[in-house]
């Protein structure tokens, strides 16, 4: 069952809050998922360019072009796969939301998320009341 706008939009302010409030529970979720999902593509990488040379390197011996050509696009497709996955992480993150790094510090930052906080709570509970 899909959440309605409204629902949807509690969840995004819910999650952006929670950036802004908790960088470093953000970053320990993000550090778990992460390094298996780059291991894993790293992996998937390195076998597509050691495929894509072996079929290069066939096709030149057996004198089949398109062999060679498959292979030579498959070593592009692999490094280009490589390439996005090591790109930054911080396009991982919601609109509007920007990386821990720079998040700003200090007293403006909790009277900020302290605001918002406050509003969300407001709105949970005038909607639990409601129902």
């Amino acid at each position: 069952m899909p959440l309605s706008d409204h629902e949807q939009r509690l969840l995004d302010e819910i999650e952006q809050a929670l950036y802004a409030e908790d960088p470093k529970f953000v970053s320990s979720v993000r550090s778990v998922r992460a390094p298996s999902r780059r291991r894993r593509n790293l992996l998937l990488s390195i076998f597509g360019v050691i495929l894509g040379l072996g079929l290069v390197l066939v096709g030149l011996v057996t004198s089949i072009v398109p062999l060679s050509v498959v292979g030579f696009v498959l070593v592009v497709a692999a490094i280009g796969f490589a390439v996005q996955g090591f790109r930054s992480h911080s396009d991982d993150l919601p609109d509007g939301v920007h990386d821990i790094r720079s998040a700003p510090r200090g007293n403006a930052r909790q009277q900020r998320s302290g605001g918002l906080r406050g509003r969300m709570e407001d709105r949970l509970r005038r909607r639990f009341d409601e129902g």
